[in-house]
């Protein structure tokens, strides 16, 4: 009896360990195990905060990682950075910069005419106009981001205050990624603009193809905007399970890719 009861407990044991070895196997080679330690990262950045307080607290208060874009010297972006401090919501500078629709005397910060010394003056005073900011990103900028002298101001001075950037990536002409990365500034790239259609579903469609990115890439970031029909999309993504994904801020998505992923 105590043969047969040690043969029966020494199987117990095999047939545990090889079930534990088939999950773990799975999870390793399976990317959307929802058991995964490594699962992809989505990071969602909703831009244009600075013009109301109102739906900047719905935001806020949807349990969901998100990374504030905040646009500087608006009648609320000292406010909301406040906000965001207080409850812990990483925000970055949501700064204006010149697209190819511009004229040259605006509207925007950081234009193709200005001077190195310039560039980089701006840069500073909108970073320091929001304290507690963790790295800046583009607000439109179609032509000052396709201009590498321009950015390499820009970033110059993102590296001297030791912050992040994120290209928003509104022009396919961009250098500001490339730019970012070659400075060894923290820096990543937008993939998707999940709100470009106000349309509900067509924002599920674009959050399918992020994911579809991340799961490829092992991480990848999107942007939204501060709208009415975007904030019911954030809470429907917080409502609904995403076991395939793991939702993170922008600070939190370059630790584990530092300099952004090769593939971007």
């Amino acid at each position: 009896m105590q043969e047969e009861g040690r043969s029966i407990y020494i199987k117990a044991t095999v047939l545990h360990w090889i079930f534990l070895t088939v999950i773990i196997c799975a999870c390793f080679y399976d990317r959307t195990c929802a058991f995964a330690v490594n699962k992809p990262k989505v990071a969602i950045v909703v831009d244009d905060f600075g013009f109301s307080l109102v739906e900047a607290k719905k935001i806020a208060d949807i349990d969901l990682p998100l990374t504030w874009a905040i646009i500087p010297y608006k009648s609320y972006s000292a406010k909301i950075a406040e906000m965001a401090r207080n409850r812990g919501i990483p925000f970055i500078v949501h700064l204006p910069m010149q697209a190819y629709s511009d004229s040259d005397k605006g509207p925007f910060l950081v234009g193709v005419n200005m001077s190195y010394n310039r560039i980089r003056q701006v840069v500073r005073n909108a970073i320091w106009s929001l304290p507690g900011t963790c790295g800046l990103n583009n607000h439109r900028g179609s032509r000052a981001t396709s201009d590498r002298r321009v950015m390499t101001a820009v970033i110059d001075e993102i590296a001297a205050e030791g912050l992040l950037f994120l290209d928003s990536r509104t022009s396919s002409n961009s250098v500001a990624f490339e730019v970012a990365r070659k400075a060894g500034v923290p820096s990543a790239r937008n993939r998707v603009f999940l709100d470009g259609d106000p349309d509900i579903n067509v924002m599920k469609n674009r959050f399918a193809q992020l994911k579809k990115i991340a799961k490829k890439n092992g991480g990848a970031v999107g942007i939204c905007h501060v709208r009415e029909n975007t904030i019911i999309f954030l809470e429907s993504i917080y409502k609904s399970a995403h076991p395939d994904v793991e939702f993170v801020t922008v600070p939190e998505y370059l630790e584990n890719y530092p300099l952004g992923i090769e593939e971007e």
